[in-house]
């Protein structure tokens, strides 16, 4: 009589643990899976023996493998797996060159971290000082990697730029 629950508790735990592996999530299915499969290998081997604990652990990766095999040739597996590799680049240093000294105007707010405008050109820089409001002018003082660093500025009435001091 315990038979068909065996297959039921088999079967399902089957399908949640393929779902599992095509639909990352939580664990959740996984979990329960797994426990449904180890509810049926652990069922069967009481009522029935070591014999059908084995038979039924055997007929249990076959027909996982398959439904890897059939996911695979229906091309279901390919929808759900990411193919694409991701080329690692590191960060070209020439970018940054000719930007010591050079004065550019905030657009956003340096806390201390933020982006300024250096002759149309968008560079991530962080503020030596305090903050630093949007639309102020910033000098590049240092370089180091691939932080940029500055400080704010002011014009003076000659016409001169001074660097205001933080």
């Amino acid at each position: 009589m315990m038979l068909p629950w065996i297959i039921v508790l088999a079967i399902l735990g089957l399908i949640l643990v393929f779902a599992e592996i095509l639909i990352p999530g939580f664990g959740i299915f996984g979990i329960m899976g797994a426990v449904s499969l180890l509810a049926s290998l652990i069922l069967n081997y009481k009522l029935y023996g070591m014999m059908a604990f084995l038979i039924l652990l055997v007929l249990l990766v076959i027909v996982f493998f398959a439904m890897i095999v059939f996911a695979k040739k229906s091309g279901l597996y390919n929808k759900v797996i990411l193919k694409e590799k991701q080329d690692a680049r590191d960060f070209d240093e020439t970018a940054l060159q000719g930007l010591l000294g050079q004065i550019g105007l905030t657009q956003s707010t340096l806390r201390p971290f933020g982006v300024a405008d250096f002759g149309g050109k968008l560079v991530d820089v962080c503020s030596k000082s305090d903050f630093i409001d949007r639309g102020e002018k910033v000098q590049v003082v240092q370089i180091t990697g691939k932080t940029v660093t500055v400080t704010a500025y002011k014009e003076n009435k000659q016409g001169e730029e001074e660097q205001k001091e933080a």
